[in-house]
């Protein structure tokens, strides 16, 4: 491998193009909907997706406009180690109503306010260097070896959590979601693996270009759908991100919601 370090990061975004589209028939039916309540605000915090190139992900970062982020620089000399980690479980938005599309978005059951509101990180969420982080979905065969593996669990904040109960009358608070990748090496080459929850959409990229993304998938307006309904039930207190008790591979944690695509992309070039 020709670069002795290299950066490796992740951003996960909730993309407006798998969402229902809010328009006038839309906003009219959502008095009597709580479905559609919360896809209204999911849609006027949607995000711009992320661009194909990240050479500066402080720079990006200071946007706010992503669901989660994590990043750190790889090097590989007698050892690995890593440096300048980030695991941001990143903004809610302030809600634009103009994205509703729609002459009614006035009647938005959701207040106008300017703020970013951060989310909220599960104390599980970390990077370790040589093996698997205990709660990744990904396989890895015997030959390959683990240069390093990253996981977050992140969800939105009480604040925006609060706004989906009280204003969008959801009985559940949010669910949590997920996001992961691990370098792997063998013969000489390097592969880039990674995952996420079915929603939202997560992107990859090895050397500041993107080499995977993962768009989330659509949503439903039906009380079933996982992306609206997986969370803790509303009439008890949302379990503390700081005492996250649970175990094992993430698409099999409570009020977690499943894996979507999974990707694995032959990096070894971008690191020549």
């Amino acid at each position: 491998m020709g670069q002795s370090s290299f950066e490796v990061c992740s951003v996960s975004w909730i993309d407006a193009k798998s969402l229902p589209k809010v328009g006038f028939w839309f906003v009219a039916g959502a008095a009597i909907s709580w479905p559609r309540r919360v896809i209204m605000g999911l849609a006027g915090t949607a995000n711009p997706e992320p661009p194909v190139e990240l050479a500066n992900v402080n720079g990006f970062r200071a946007r706010r406009q992503f669901r989660a982020l994590m990043s750190c620089k790889v090097a590989r000399l007698s050892s690995v180690s890593i440096s300048e980690q980030i695991i941001d479980a990143g903004y809610t938005p302030p809600f634009d109503k103009a994205k509703l599309d729609t002459s009614l978005a006035g009647l938005a059951p959701i207040p106008d306010d300017p703020q970013f509101y951060p989310g909220e990180s599960s104390r599980l969420s970390s990077m370790i260097i040589g093996k698997l982080h205990p709660c990744s979905t990904l396989n890895v065969v015997g030959a390959e070896k683990v240069l390093v593996s990253a996981f977050i669990k992140f969800r939105a904040g009480r604040h925006t959590d609060e706004i989906g109960i009280k204003e969008a009358n959801s009985p559940v608070h949010v669910p949590w979601v997920w996001c992961e990748y691990a370098m792997v090496a063998s013969g000489g080459r390097v592969r880039l693996l990674g995952q996420g929850s079915r929603f939202p959409s997560h992107a990859w990229y090895v050397a500041g270009k993107q080499v995977a993304k993962s768009l989330q998938a659509p949503v439903a307006v039906s009380e079933k759908d996982p992306a609206i309904s997986a969370g803790q039930p509303a009439s008890l207190p949302a379990s503390p991100a700081g005492s996250d008790k649970s175990n094992g591979p993430a698409n099999g944690h409570e009020h977690t919601l499943e894996k979507g695509e999974a990707i694995n992309v032959d990096v070894t070039a971008l690191l020549s």
